[in-house]
């Protein structure tokens, strides 16, 4: 049989206190004085105490549980993010819920929202969900903290993160641009993500900048779509001699599928990515993007979370800003294929 795990009764006795004054070193309660509250943390530590945190939630009206809501969660994005929320959330006394649903599914959204308010929780953080999802979670839950990662809420009604996925669309396309590339297509990411229009829009302003004329095919997130691009598309007749995608992966597509056709990268086109996702730096060439941070956005977004719950106040929105990663895949266009 299992050791019996120690309770508050037991903690009280090592002590010599009450079980009401344990109760209140654990709600971290004032007027305790300072050596009693050393001698209750010294019999936690000694016995070895974990506090029940439905018990607390019940004398404190916390759950001290936080929702994390989130959809294509088998993207390398979304699943560092959550990681890095799950982790932030754990050090901070909080415990993370995760409920995945559809992009595209209001029924899926509202299952998820009611699930979280039943769990009762505290505060929610919604990963590149729409505009949408953000209000309905303001109706079923018209008290909660809400901080969303890469909304499309352009109103900026709620506290948010984000990329400055425009700069990094901008900054992938002036590299090409500074190498000499005139021809440049973008391959855009999903036309519902905010995150894709806004890569879209940065490139489109650094191609107008330069007097250059933009061109787009419209893809999504995924190596199965560049695969099919890489194939159908004609270089001789449109003359592209690089291409920004929206994201790594469509890039790795474009090489499978360029390599089997003959096509060399760099030498016969240039390929810039999006995300710096562990892999690219083992692509064949390995590939030239821009690298955001998930981890950090995802740890920010919680620090923003809890700095709501405990009301201090700091901006609405942070932008955190995506570097640019020079590897094999780009390259100077030479004078003869001007």
């Amino acid at each position: 049989m299992s050791e019996k795990k120690p309770n508050i009764y037991d903690v009280a006795r090592l002590a010599e206190v009450s079980h009401q004054t344990v109760s209140r070193v654990l709600n971290n309660q004032p007027n305790i004085r300072p050596a009693t509250r050393a001698r209750v943390e010294a019999a936690m530590a000694q016995l070895g105490y974990q506090p029940n945190p439905a018990a607390r939630s019940l004398v404190t009206a916390k759950s001290n549980m936080l929702g994390l809501l989130v959809s294509d969660t088998g993207l390398y994005g979304p699943a560092g993010m959550l990681n890095a929320m799950e982790r932030s959330a754990r050090q901070a006394g909080y415990f993370a819920i995760t409920v995945a649903v559809r992009f595209d599914s209001p029924e899926s959204w509202a299952e998820g929202l009611q699930h979280l308010s039943r769990m009762h929780v505290e505060g929610i953080a919604t990963i590149a969900l729409q505009s949408e999802v953000i209000k309905m979670a303001a109706k079923i839950m018209p008290n909660i903290k809400l901080v969303a990662i890469d909304t499309d809420d352009q109103a900026n009604r709620v506290n948010s993160v984000g990329i400055d996925n425009l700069g990094g669309g901008h900054m992938a396309t002036k590299h090409l641009i500074e190498l000499g590339h005139k021809k440049i297509l973008h391959i855009m990411g999903p036309a519902t993500s905010s995150e894709a229009q806004n890569r879209r829009r940065g490139y489109e302003q650094a191609m107008v900048e330069a007097g250059l004329e933009p061109a787009t095919v419209q893809g999504d997130w995924t190596a199965e779509t560049g695969f099919r691009i890489g194939i159908e598309l004609n270089l001789e007749l449109t003359g592209y001699t690089a291409i920004f995608t929206a994201n790594d992966q469509l890039s790795l597509g474009l090489m499978k599928a360029f390599n089997m056709r003959g096509v060399k990268v760099p030498a016969d086109i240039s390929l810039v990515g999006f995300d710096d996702i562990p892999e690219s730096p083992y692509f064949n060439p390995p590939l030239t993007t821009i690298r955001q941070d998930f981890n950090q956005l995802g740890e920010v977004a919680i620090e923003m979370l809890l700095s709501d719950l405990a009301g201090t106040k700091r901006k609405k929105f942070e932008a955190l800003k995506p570097n640019l990663v020079v590897r094999d895949s780009a390259i100077r266009i030479s004078t003869s294929r001007k």
